[in-house]
């Protein structure tokens, strides 16, 4: 082992909420080490967020060459190149990469390749192609995030069955797919596939499909998916995996005590992702773990061990790269002596289906558990002008306030664009602006935004585009 390495902070796990922490750190005059054993980006850069978004933009640009004809515009002979696909895919990952590792360099952040584990509370060993190198500092930053759950069940060691990285690294279409889980990794790849031309099956052991989304937004989202010829089987238990003689597998489940199977060339494993903890020792450490699993830590960040925190999916609190970066600031502020506290209340999410779903706050149904009174309103695409344009009547944006204060509490959008309309509402719940401020706002015209407007208008009974 080398000389011992002094740090005014080490960063364990370059990903959106590692590589954060270290620029922000270093942005305020901070030593930095960020230590990762993969890739710069973490998942969300190489195999997750950003890859599986160029794949349904993909599908999206098909699907519209496909149906230009509506439109006037005429287009022959449309297909699937999905090598092409898999090179933009890779492109657009480098070009983000080498721009982090830009960052990083200007900075003056040191990267590390290699794998770290805690030799004390404020020690760490970092085993590299070169040897075991040893750093020390009075501020560490755990940042490892997560990785895909593993079901028990026979056959899922098949190369066929695959989990969300090893499905993005296909090099040709496969003709069919079994995805295995409902959630938003399953339903993502699931309409982005069957967008591409695949033949689609999902199977979810719950009695319901994404669970976390507005029940009305769930529902049109099964027709879309049915209008997309994928099949979904709910309330189904996996009882093995068998590889095929001709290629492919067949899953074995079982539906209302009824014994079925479906063949596909390829399987999904989407059931979720756990924290990423091997190897780390944090026992070395003492640091705890909460009863979700995950590193226990409070609202600034900090683990049960004074300079020592933990953000991003490790702590298993928010699965979202959004929220890891802001965690990151947070934390490091803390240790800047800056204060701020993390704030969960209102983080958006987006599923990337087609439609997009997109939600920030409290749904109708949460509401309900909590035993509060809502008062709910919903704007629809079809009578936006902007949304007639581009062929996407269907959607449509609910807001959601409490009765007895009036109070906007959450908002759901089903549609093309809720991914971006969804900030617009998040700034407004973020910040305490009511319904008559936004109902008060001009929006500019045609834009599907003015849905947000007409919704904050119907929450005040004063809707003029539409009614109830």
């Amino acid at each position: 082992m080398s000389e011992t390495t002094h740090r005014d902070l080490i960063v364990i796990g370059a990903g959106p909420g590692g590589y954060v922490a270290a620029l922000h750190a270093a942005h305020h005059g901070k030593r930095v080490t960020l230590v990762e054993k993969r890739f710069v980006g973490g998942t969300c850069l190489n195999v997750g967020c950003i890859p599986t978004k160029a794949l349904v933009h993909a599908a999206d640009v098909f699907q519209t060459a496909k149906n230009a004809a509506k439109d006037g515009i005429l287009a022959d002979h449309v297909g699937v190149d999905f090598a092409r696909v898999q090179a933009k895919k890779d492109a657009v990952v480098e070009t983000l990469v080498k721009g982090v590792a830009f960052l990083l360099e200007k900075a003056g952040v040191e990267t590390v390749r290699g794998t770290a584990s805690f030799a004390g509370p404020h020690a760490v060993d970092v085993a590299c192609d070169d040897g075991i190198r040893r750093y020390e500092a009075d501020n560490i930053i755990i940042a490892t995030g997560a990785k895909t759950r593993v079901l028990p069940i026979p056959g899922f060691d098949l190369p066929c069955v695959m989990d969300s990285e090893g499905i993005l690294s296909l090099r040709s279409l496969p003709a069919s797919l079994v995805v295995v889980g409902a959630g938003i990794i399953g339903m993502e790849f699931a309409f982005a596939f069957a967008r591409l031309g695949v033949k689609v099956d999902v199977l979810e052991a719950l009695p319901d499909i994404l669970p976390m989304i507005d029940r009305e937004a769930v529902t049109r989202l099964s027709r879309f998916a049915k209008q997309q010829k994928i099949q979904i089987e709910t309330d189904v238990r996996i009882a093995r995996v068998e590889a095929c003689p001709e290629g492919g597998a067949e899953v074995f489940f079982t539906k209302n005590d009824v014994a079925r199977s479906i063949r596909a060339e390829v399987v999904l494993s989407a059931v979720g992702r756990v924290p990423e903890l091997s190897g780390l020792q944090l026992e070395q450490a003492g640091i705890a773990i909460a009863a979700n699993r995950g590193i226990a830590v409070d609202d600034r960040m900090r683990t049960n061990v004074k300079g020592v925190y933990a953000i991003g999916d490790v702590t298993n609190l928010v699965q979202l790269a959004h929220a890891a970066s802001r965690q990151a600031i947070v934390a490091v502020d803390d240790l800047l002596g800056h204060g701020g506290k993390m704030e969960y209340r209102y983080i958006p999410s987006v599923l990337y289906t087609t439609p997009a779903v997109a939600w920030v706050g409290r749904t109708e149904a949460d509401m309900a558990k909590a035993g509060l009174a809502c008062k709910t309103t919903r704007s629809p695409f079809g009578a936006n002008g902007r949304a007639l344009i581009q062929n996407q009547p269907l959607g449509f944006v609910k807001l959601v306030a409490d009765a007895a204060t009036g109070e906007l509490v959450g908002a759901t959008i089903l549609g093309e664009g809720a991914d971006e309309l969804i900030a617009t509402v998040t700034v407004a719940l973020q910040n305490g602006i009511t319904a008559e401020a936004l109902e008060a706002t001009i929006f500019a015209h045609p834009t599907v935004s003015e849905t947000i407007h007409e919704a904050a208008a119907g929450i005040l009974g004063a809707a003029i585009h539409y009614t109830e």
